[in-house]
């Protein structure tokens, strides 16, 4: 009886299968002990960024699922934070040109960075972002989002 070898062809065809060049795509879909508080910011941002980017408010709603348990009690629910994000004090971060962030103070289950962002017409804006690490619940050990300040100008582009 004649053997055939799968794996070479199995392995072929899942080379050949096409990729997403989407880095969304690998990004974790919520929260995860295993994301660093950085990270966190990062994936918010990104996502405010993209805010239409697979569907209108997507990135928003993104955002919202980072939100530290106690973030969600005072600003959501998510049609209430979204409300909150196209307010004047935070309508920069939706859609803006770039970012930076800078770790400026933490201590055993906080971390506090100075992100500031560039809008479509070169505006800087600085926000203090705090994340926490959530104690209890379905997402213990996950670094959330507790608090973001309203911005202050910080000039022209970044």
């Amino acid at each position: 009886m004649k053997r055939y070898r799968v794996v070479p062809v199995l392995l072929a065809f899942l080379l050949w299968l096409p990729t997403s060049g989407d880095a969304a795509a690998a990004e974790p879909a919520g929260p995860d002990p295993a994301l660093t508080p950085g990270d966190v910011v990062a994936i918010q941002l990104d996502a405010l960024q993209n805010n239409d980017d697979p569907q209108p408010n997507a990135g928003i709603a993104r955002t919202f699922a980072f939100a530290h348990p106690d973030n969600k009690r005072v600003t959501g629910p998510l049609p209430r934070f979204e409300r909150m994000i196209r307010s004047p004090a935070y309508r920069a971060l939706i859609d803006h040109a770039a970012h930076q962030i800078e770790r400026v103070e933490e201590g055993d289950d906080f971390v506090r960075f100075k992100v500031v962002v560039e809008t479509p017409n070169g505006r800087a804006l600085t926000y203090l972002w705090e994340v926490r690490r959530v104690g209890e619940g379905p997402h213990e050990g996950s670094w959330l989002t507790t608090n973001v300040s309203a911005p202050a100008d910080a000039g022209r582009a970044l």
